[in-house]
Parts: structure tokens; C-alpha cells; sequence
């Protein structure tokens, strides 16, 4: 497995999964002004599991509710045991038995949707410093 440690001086890569495009390009517009790189965008748990490992992103952002069969905790699962990529959930939905299931993938943490600025800023600030060793 190759280094997943970003360089202490680069914005965190981030790849975004969320199934309602108008939900991902805020979130996009907002982690850009927080200064993170957005690399993709994708809606359903296959396709994030291709772009997480073709883009190689340092977190995902992913929603729990996506397109198609599967959800994002299985997405999110499958991109940490072939990449070992984690990820931030993004949900509407806080129920204890998904956020049980949701443990299982070892995430950064949780965002509640709707997106705030500094509670995106807090959980990525975690990530950064969880994957840069401090």
C-alpha cells in the first residue's frame, strides 16, 4: 500500500460522494474556500469506489444516502479494506443503527447535513492531523 500521508503543506485531496448534485456542488464550493482540493464527484456507491481508487483522494466525503443497490457505508467500506482510504460521513439521517454500521468503516467522524463551514473545517482539521501523524 502506497503512502497515504499528505505533505504537511498541501490541502487535503478530497473526494466527494453525495447523490443530490445541487448538495455536492455547495459542498464543493465550501471545501474549496476552506482551502481542500476537491478531485471528483460521484453519486453511487460504484462509482465512488472506482474514483476513490483511481484518484487515490486523502479523505472521502461521503453521504450516507446514495443512488443505486448500495449505500454509502458499504461504499465506504469497500474503498477502506482496497485502499485503506477513510472517509468523513455527510448525513441528514443520525439514527443509531446507521451510525453503528457506519462505525464499522473506521471514519474520520460525521457532518450533519445541511453543511456548515466550521463543522466541515473542524472534521477535516481531525483528518489532516490524524493522517499527517500529530
Amino acid at each position: 500500500m502506497t503512502d497515504l500521508t499528505p505533505a504537511s503543506d498541501a490541502p487535503l485531496r478530497i473526494l466527494i460522494i453525495e447523490d443530490e448534485s445541487l448538495a455536492a456542488m455547495a459542498l464543493e464550493e465550501i471545501l474549496g474556500m476552506l482551502g481542500f482540493a476537491v478531485v471528483g464527484i460521484e453519486d453511487n456507491a460504484d462509482d465512488a469506489v472506482e474514483a476513490a481508487e483511481r484518484l487515490r483522494p486523502d479523505v472521502v466525503m461521503m453521504d450516507i444516502r446514495l443512488l443505486g443497490p448500495r449505500d454509502g457505508i458499504e461504499a465506504a467500506a469497500a474503498i477502506r479494506a482496497r485502499t485503506g482510504i477513510r472517509c468523513i460521513f455527510t448525513s441528514a439521517f443520525g439514527d443509531p443503527e446507521t451510525r453503528h454500521r457506519a462505525a464499522e468503516c473506521q471514519p474520520f467522524g460525521f457532518v450533519r447535513k445541511p453543511y456548515f463551514p466550521a463543522e466541515l473545517q473542524r472534521a477535516l482539521g481531525q483528518a489532516a492531523e490524524v493522517l499527517r501523524g500529530r
